[in-house]
């Protein structure tokens, strides 16, 4: 009876014993499960922010890059816009040329004509009072 209430007693101790055994690995579980959420949640705020800051330098350097673009593009435009000019008034310069030395070929033409009609007039006349002579 003795040895039954001993060993009932030793192992109500050593039940006692486990429990708080596990009570206090239980507490130092949750204490370390707590801690690791706390520095996950800590990495978890800083990838967060370091991304915002990512994606604002990132719509920054877009912004500033479109600006670029868009002034180039404004100095192309310009430049076209110049040399489109310039082309417009050489072939318009090139065609007062051009119709000039025309209208001064036709005036040269016109003149040779008028020239020759002449010289043919005066031959017809030579030619025909050498004939009334011959006839006469």
């Amino acid at each position: 009876q003795a040895a039954v209430a001993a060993a009932k007693s030793d192992l109500m101790a050593l039940y006692d014993e486990s429990q708080a055994v596990v009570a206090t690995v239980g507490a130092s579980l949750g204490e370390n499960l707590a801690s690791a959420k706390n520095l996950l949640l800590a990495e978890h705020n800083a990838t967060q922010a370091a991304v915002a800051a990512a994606h604002a330098d990132a719509a920054e350097g877009l912004s500033a890059a479109k600006s670029d673009l868009l002034a180039e593009h404004n100095r192309t435009q310009e430049a076209v816009a110049t040399a489109g000019a310039s082309l417009g008034g050489d072939i318009a310069s090139a065609k007062n040329h051009l119709l000039a030395e025309h209208n001064a070929t036709q005036a040269a033409v016109a003149a040779a004509h008028a020239d020759a009609a002449e010289g043919l007039s005066a031959a017809k006349s030579d030619l025909l009072a050498e004939h009334n002579r011959t006839q006469e």
